[in-house]
């Protein structure tokens, strides 16, 4: 298998999709997200899908793509498809609060079992978000770090520092090794 990332810029890296096989072979790649170019865009998506909000907030599912920009699906939409099965430069769900016609991110994280990209990669976020010219957090409000267990074949989320298996309970890699697959 490649690289699962690669180098894009001296502080981004492209992920490749490294979960589920079974979800990849059913996810339509054909769909895609919303790709959100400014607050306009993004209140009139969060305006389509107003019956998911709940105490002016929604849930949504990222990607940011090759290009810097952020790419949107509904809370449930797996991140494979949200990016039409391509690489990214990062993944994970963000908030969204409306107040009115303003709008501004409450929360974001790096949670992507299928991309699993490092939290280094909020400075792709970072620029694909100042595009938009909305508010929000300097960094992940929760970043995760994952690994790959070569014995179970399995992806982990790393919770309290601790580098074990929760699967097999086999040792874990100490760096993000999924390039290694």
């Amino acid at each position: 298998m490649d690289d699962a990332y690669t180098p894009q810029h001296e502080t981004h890296y492209s992920y490749k999709y490294v979960g589920s096989r079974r979800i990849l072979e059913e996810a339509d790649l054909n769909t895609g997200g919303a790709k959100i170019s400014g607050k306009i865009e993004l209140l009139e998506w969060i305006q389509r899908r107003h019956e998911e909000m709940v105490n002016g907030a929604i849930t949504a599912t990222f990607v940011i793509n090759g290009e810097e920009e952020l790419i949107i699906s509904g809370r449930h939409t797996e991140h494979v498809m949200c990016a039409k099965g391509q690489d990214v430069l990062s993944a994970g769900e963000v908030v969204f609060l409306r107040d009115g016609k303003e709008v501004y991110i409450s929360e974001i994280s790096n949670q992507s079992t299928g991309y699993c990209p490092k939290p280094e990669s909020w400075s792709a976020v970072k620029i694909a978000l100042e595009k938009i010219g909305i508010d929000y957090p300097e960094y992940f409000t929760s970043a995760y770090d994952f690994r790959f267990c070569y014995k179970c074949e399995s992806i982990n989320l790393i919770k309290d520092g601790i580098f074990e298996c929760l699967v097999c309970d086999s040792e874990l890699d100490l760096e993000w090794n999924f390039e290694k697959q």
